[in-house]
């Protein structure tokens, strides 16, 4: 599993007595205003502590320009739960005249985006906070949000994403770990880089075919292949990073985003920061997987993404009733389906997708996870007749 840097306290400009000039007078000290936050390094369900030493940079930037304007070194260390952060003093009249945002990476990452990739993936994700601003008479925190500035490939800066999500508990509104994999393994299928072993799964067992990729699925997102647009539906989209980044990647494709409506102000934040393809749409409309729409879609679809939506076994049934739904109507679409196996209960998904007359391929790619292991992230090409 990768680890992503949280703000448990967004930061905000403050006045405090400067500890360096203690004797400082009060006008003085009016005068002057210090960065202050509260950082941690977590999983994406922020379960558990990152449990090796790290050296981090927290970096004061104008927001407009991006410009450093100052710089602190900080160490998290195995065993702790959280970091403060605490940068100055500052002038206020310097920090008055600019919209600020601090951001935390590894020391070790040198380029201003996290490069996502098989082998390029950083065990520790950078977080850059929301924009705040010094006010006199009250001042405000940051919004309780972290941005994520990833690069999908390191060989095109152009391929990036901008993705927000919360700093809190909600579950629906972060990154999981499946949705970083999911845009790795896309890009791996649409350059044809992908050097993953697939294996087919019809009831219970699994056997090589000796495929690098999943063939039915390279085949979908190869542009020449298609004479019109590609019709791509996301369930339970969360803050929407599946999507916007094949539509980042991927021209020609019309991408549909559906979650509860909880998630619609992060999804549209993340749309307005998205690099699309020039000829590539995507939108939101929400839905509840209990009660669907008679026609969410109103297209055939191509493909259906679902990623890290098995880890709560109450609505798998309603997930597959909804998968159901939707291949009756585009009989010729693909699911593809990423996860990451949390307990033994997600198993109940792969037999109600069996009852249903799904059939799948298989394969997995691997995140960095600490003490130099690896993680393994699971995807499943499915359909609904005997092709393979």
């Amino acid at each position: 599993m990768v680890y992503y840097i949280r703000f448990l306290k967004p930061p905000k400009f403050h006045q405090e007595k400067d500890k360096k000039n203690p004797k400082q007078s009060r006008p003085q000290q009016k005068k002057t205003v210090f960065i202050a936050a509260l950082i941690c390094i977590t999983t994406d369900l922020g379960d558990d502590f990152l449990a090796e030493d790290v050296d981090l940079v927290a970096t004061w930037e104008q927001r407009s320009s991006r410009q450093s304007m100052d710089q602190c070194a900080l160490k998290w260390q195995a065993g702790c739960r959280q970091v403060s952060i605490s940068m100055g003093p500052y002038s206020v009249d310097h920090v008055a005249q600019h919209e600020a945002v601090l951001h935390i990476r590894p020391q070790a990452i040198q380029v201003p985006q996290d490069v996502l990739g098989i082998e390029s993936t950083p065990l520790v994700i950078s977080g850059c906070s929301a924009p705040f601003q010094w006010h006199a008479q009250s001042p405000k925190p940051a919004e309780k949000l972290i941005k994520r500035e990833l690069r999908i490939t390191d060989s095109d800066p152009a391929l990036s994403l901008n993705i927000w999500e919360e700093t809190g508990n909600s579950i629906a509104r972060h990154i999981w770990d499946a949705a970083l994999a999911s845009i790795i393994f896309l890009n791996e299928i649409i350059t044809g880089a992908s050097t993953s072993t697939v294996t087919s799964s019809g009831s219970g067992t699994e056997t090589e075919t000796g495929s690098i990729s999943i063939p039915i699925l390279s085949q979908l997102l190869k542009p020449l292949s298609r004479s019109k647009p590609l019709q791509v539906v996301e369930l339970g989209a969360g803050c929407g990073i599946v999507g916007i980044g094949l539509a980042t990647m991927l021209d020609g494709c019309k991408v549909l985003l559906t979650d509860l409506p909880e998630v619609e102000e992060i999804v549209m934040r993340n749309l307005d920061e998205a690099h699309l393809k020039p000829s590539s749409t995507v939108d939101f409309q929400t839905l509840d997987w209990d009660a669907p729409p008679s026609n969410l879609c109103s297209q055939p679809i191509d493909l259906i993404l679902v990623s890290d939506c098995t880890y709560n076994a109450d609505s798998l049934p309603s997930l597959v009733s909804v998968l159901g739904r939707l291949v009756r109507t585009s009989p010729e679409a693909l699911v593809l389906v990423a996860l990451k196996r949390r307990h033994e209960s997600e198993g109940v998904f792969f037999d109600l997708m069996r009852s249903a007359g799904f059939k799948a391929q298989h394969t997995s790619i691997e995140l960095p996870t600490q003490h130099e292991q690896r993680d393994e992230i699971e995807f499943y090409c499915y359909r609904a007749d005997e092709r393979e």
